[in-house]
């Protein structure tokens, strides 16, 4: 009850009280109708954390936790202290029992201090090229070696951690789901996708997906209509 009175509040005027519009459609109880409206403000909008919440709490109506859970995760993408979509994703959670990632929670920083750090020596490091040339001193000399071993290793880890994130093509599971030993209906079944849960993605065949559990490291394949990529945020 106390969720559907914070959504209302939050909306209230931000909406605009059309026929169509997501907000009365959800106050005249048409989820299906206010949650169709809501994803095309969503898509409009490059995945906006509102539509998101909004999203989370139409889904909760229509009785779909695991796409309720997506949206949650998705609106604290760019937008993490959304408190809101934080209670939520976290009743959401306990009630799915699933587990989420603390990367998830957060967003990815555009700025490194690894990159910070790469600039800063390169800075330094150009300094001092240009002072030998002008003053040939040993000392300078000296100094060139910790700046350039400083420089390197920064950028070596910083390329390590950005290859590493690359990597992390994180989904959730919107609905419980057969894992398949291969991408065909067909094949055996090796296990199975809790709703809600948490999956890395690792190749794709079609429109079957290689998916690993974050909990149990599971893998196997999955139709795509059964998934949801989370787009991860940056500051």
């Amino acid at each position: 009850m106390m969720k559907k009175i914070i959504f209302l509040l939050l909306f209230v005027f931000s909406s605009l009280l059309s026929a169509d519009d997501g907000f009365s459609l959800y106050i005249k109880k048409d989820y299906t109708g206010a949650y169709n409206a809501f994803y095309s403000k969503f898509a409009e909008n490059n995945g906006d954390p509102l539509y998101s919440y909004n999203l989370g709490v139409t889904s909760e109506a229509l009785g779909r936790k695991g796409e309720a859970f997506y949206f949650y995760l998705q609106a604290l993408q760019n937008a993490p202290d959304f408190s809101e979509a934080k209670n939520n994703l976290e009743i959401v959670k306990q009630e799915l029992g699933v587990a989420v990632p603390t990367m998830l929670t957060t967003p990815v920083f555009a700025v490194d201090w690894l990159l910070i750090l790469f600039f800063v020596s390169l800075y330094a490091f150009a300094v001092l090229i240009a002072l030998i040339c002008l003053a040939s001193d040993w000392r300078l000399k000296i100094m060139l070696l910790p700046v350039f071993l400083i420089m390197c290793v920064s950028a070596s880890l910083y390329y390590m951690n950005y290859n590493e994130n690359l990597k992390e093509n994180w989904a959730v599971a919107i609905k419980g789901e057969v894992l398949r030993s291969g991408p065909d209906s067909s094949l055996s079944e090796i296990g199975k996708l809790k709703e809600g849960e948490i999956i890395n993605v690792v190749s794709s065949s079609g429109s079957w997906y290689k998916v690993k559990g974050f909990q149990d490291n599971v893998e196997g394949w999955v139709e795509l209509g059964s998934i949801r990529a989370v787009k991860r945020g940056t500051l």
